[in-house]
């Protein structure tokens, strides 16, 4: 299948390095509205401009696409977009990761260098699980969230639409993680954090209530 990867930064990057473990995808372009020139290149493959290129790109044969961008916020409205195109969302798995058979995924998500997902576990749509992240027995990851690099999140934990879980953070067993909300980098959660708030620290507290358009 001829995919596009939407974003050319380093999360595109990263789902071009494990889409290339794929022989039956072919990553013919990335879509991305900023430029700086007309021959601009990401690993070797066209940087070719924003959204408005794909209906050419479609009847030109492209059939699928991944949303590569770290702001959740963001890649939801790619995703959402794409969608509505028609297009497939393809999901990037990289071949070192460790998934579950009775574990579930959605569609268009990244899951990253020895990422690990565990029994029973539920992975939404355009969710990132990156590099050696751990999801546990029957966590339910909903859909648009990030899990940081190295995050250990215990068994029977719950993490609402948008989420945001920095880097290094751990989450305690049975607990949920509020819609669109953040937790910073190296985190201990011991207690549910609501909607919409950013949470830091060991053990992690709130910090401040996000207001609409608050970046990641």
């Amino acid at each position: 299948m001829k995919i596009v990867i939407i974003g050319a930064g380093g999360q595109a990057r990263i789902v071009y390095e494990i889409m290339s473990y794929d022989r039956n995808i072919e990553v013919v372009a990335f879509v991305d509205n900023v430029m700086r020139g007309n021959d601009e290149q990401t690993m070797g493959i066209p940087v070719i401009g924003d959204h408005t290129v794909l209906p050419k790109l479609i009847k030109n044969g492209i059939k699928g696409a991944i949303v590569a961008v770290g702001d959740n916020e963001i890649r939801a409205t790619h995703f959402e977009e794409l969608k509505s195109m028609g297009l497939e969302l393809v999901s990037a798995i990289h071949p070192t990761s460790h998934i579950a058979p009775s574990a579930r995924l959605g569609h268009g998500s990244t899951i990253a260098i020895g990422a690990i997902i565990s029994t029973g576990a539920r992975i939404g749509d355009n969710v990132i699980i990156n590099t050696g992240a751990t999801i546990d027995h029957e966590d339910e990851i909903e859909d648009h969230v990030s899990v940081g690099p190295n995050c250990s999140i215990a068994g029977r934990v719950t993490v609402k639409k948008g989420a945001f879980i920095g880097i290094g953070s751990v989450v305690k067993e049975y607990l949920t993680i509020g819609e669109n909300s953040i937790i910073g980098a190296g985190s201990v959660v011991l207690e549910d954090v609501p909607d919409n708030v950013v949470a830091v620290g060991t053990p992690a507290k709130v910090i401040k209530t996000r207001s609409e358009g608050d970046t990641q």
